[in-house]
């Protein structure tokens, strides 16, 4: 995109789904993928792949760092960097591709058939990326899950 007027460019690079360079990856013995994916500005945010029977679930991310500092939650303690855009989010689903499906899943069956807000970051606090990023999952031409397979996980705090 280097020969894009700068204007351009910058606005598509806020809304563009394109693959996020991965950090490091690890894979546990049941199956379970985490992913440290580079989000820019010297950031980065977790995408967990949790395979079941019957499902395949991905957590993504909704902010670099958090703002809320939860007891339970180890990513409080580091600090609130910045909101990701929807694409950002969005390019956590996107990546999830390449990776063998989940077992006992028929063939040609999408690998990931849930996805659960409640990686790095309280959601609704980014809210305003949130709802595009909601609509995008549950699009039939977006990735097409059902209503009852995306899940927005909250401490309830909302700014």
């Amino acid at each position: 995109m280097s020969d894009w007027p700068a204007r351009c460019a910058t606005s598509w690079r806020d809304i563009a789904v394109v693959p996020l360079p991965v950090v490091s990856e690890h894979v546990s013995t049941d199956g379970t993928v985490k992913w440290l994916f580079d989000v820019g500005a010297g950031n980065a945010v977790e995408t967990v792949f949790i395979p079941e029977s019957d499902r395949g679930t991905l957590c993504i991310s909704s902010q670099a760092g958090c703002a809320v500092g939860c007891r339970f939650c180890s990513t409080g303690h580091q600090g609130f960097s910045r909101n990701l855009s929807t694409a950002r989010s969005c390019a956590a689903v996107a990546r999830r591709a390449p990776v063998a499906p989940a077992p006992g899943l028929a063939e040609g069956e999408r690998a990931v058939t849930n996805v659960v807000m409640m990686g790095m970051g309280e959601p609704l606090q980014n809210y305003a990326a949130l709802v595009p990023r909601l609509r995008a999952m549950l699009d039939d031409h977006g990735y097409g899950l059902s209503r009852r397979r995306v899940t927005v996980s909250t401490s309830g705090s909302c700014r």
